[in-house]
């Protein structure tokens, strides 16, 4: 395969000893709390977040690159050398996502039983912060960064936060700031409405119309989506063999299973609510909840504007699926069958996009190498779309 690749999902991984370097006294309380996770619950593997040897020192290579996961993997810390680990996969542009702040998030947003769980219950890592305030700052001190480091090079791509906020002015403040900023692709929640709106209100408009005219790819990506639903889903006996990411502390098999519930429901507040028939080079991407769901929601969207011909959505000029089609990219996850995707919704091929998520073990070894053997076979436009050219919309 000849292509330089696009990558729209892929991530810092900044251990718990350098947390403070990076994020100030926010990053110090959560690698605070990481070391203590690792004394509650001992975690013998690469993607530990608490190895205080780590300094980003391993070597740049083919071997590195493709098999070593967690902070210890090559630029995990340093974004500086990147471009440099890109060069080396093959890959042009990239989105650059949170781990830890993701992990912030969900510590803000989590009971006091998850947090238990997880992590043992002490919260004098925080200073007399509540979790939802040690959140906060910890974003605020993310967003920083982002900015940051999105002045390194043009060909990454650090994603700033826009987190769910009361108001939706405070989301639009929050959203000039960034942009302003320099940040070109943002990250919002997909747990509860923004605002306590709808995504299609007119109240939001401002929001999308300036996201649209400086070219900001919006994002919505897993993490505190877990929240759409109550947690209480997931307790059971059967339940509590966790897995632990970073990334999306304390979630396990039935999380994972309806982690794209949130962002199906945001999705199609956005597409049946004419957000992109009022936007319409509104770029979108979702990232890291799986496409096996995309099909399927597109058929269902379809299907309901003929059963209500009054709704609005019926009377735009086109169908919620030829929407999707035009404004929406999706990263599947590297074990899914993206080929089966391709084949059973043609009229979606522009919509699939491949991703790394490097360096998180979710990502899987040699992703590259294995999702080309799936749709290398669908011929070389497809093979172009899924590597290349369908991500250029997330990336102009």
């Amino acid at each position: 395969m000849n292509i330089l690749v696009h990558d729209v999902d892929a991530h810092e991984m900044i251990p718990s000893h350098l947390l403070g370097e990076a994020f100030g006294e926010p990053g110090r309380m959560m690698g605070a709390l990481f070391a203590a996770a690792h004394e509650f619950r001992p975690d013998p593997t690469a993607t530990n977040m608490h190895q205080p040897d780590i300094r980003d020192t391993m070597a740049i290579d083919v071997d590195n690159i493709w098999k070593v996961k967690g902070p210890g993997a090559p630029s995990a810390v340093d974004m500086g050398r990147r471009i440099e680990v890109m060069d080396v996969m093959g890959i042009d542009r990239q989105l650059i996502f949170p781990t830890t702040a993701i992990a912030a998030q969900i510590v803000g947003g989590m009971n006091d039983f998850a947090f238990k769980q997880r992590f043992g219950g002490d919260t004098s890592v925080f200073g007399g912060l509540s979790r939802p305030e040690f959140a906060e700052r910890f974003v605020e001190a993310y967003n920083q960064w982002a900015i940051a480091n999105s002045a390194i090079d043009g060909r990454i791509r650090v994603v700033g936060i826009i987190r769910t906020r009361d108001t939706v002015a405070e989301m639009i403040n929050d959203a000039r700031k960034l942009v302003d900023g320099g940040i070109r692709a943002v990250y919002l929640n997909a747990d509860v409405p923004p605002g306590g709106v709808s995504p299609a209100h007119s109240s939001l408009d401002p929001m999308w119309k300036l996201f649209e005219e400086k070219n900001i790819a919006v994002t919505l990506h897993i993490g505190t989506e877990f929240f759409f639903l109550d947690p209480g889903w997931a307790v059971a006996e059967t339940f509590q063999d966790l897995f632990q990411s970073p990334e999306i502390p304390n979630t396990n098999i039935q999380m994972f299973s309806t982690a794209h519930m949130a962002i199906e429901n945001y999705l199609s507040a956005m597409v049946l609510g004419g957000v992109f028939e009022r936007f319409p080079r509104l770029r979108v991407g979702l990232m890291e909840v799986g496409a096996y769901w995309v099909g399927p929601a597109a058929r269902r969207m379809d299907m309901y504007v003929k059963v209500f011909p009054g709704a609005s959505a019926a009377k735009f000029p086109m169908k919620p699926s030829e929407y999707i089609a035009r404004n929406v990219r999706v990263s599947p996850f590297n074990f899914e069958p993206v080929d089966r995707y391709f084949n059973e919704d043609p009229d979606l091929a522009d919509v699939f996009c491949f991703s790394t998520d490097y360096p998180h073990v979710e990502g899987t070894k040699d992703s590259m190498k294995n999702m080309l053997a799936k749709v290398e076979p669908l011929g070389e436009d497809i093979t172009l779309k899924f590597f290349r050219s369908n991500a250029e919309w997330l990336l102009p």
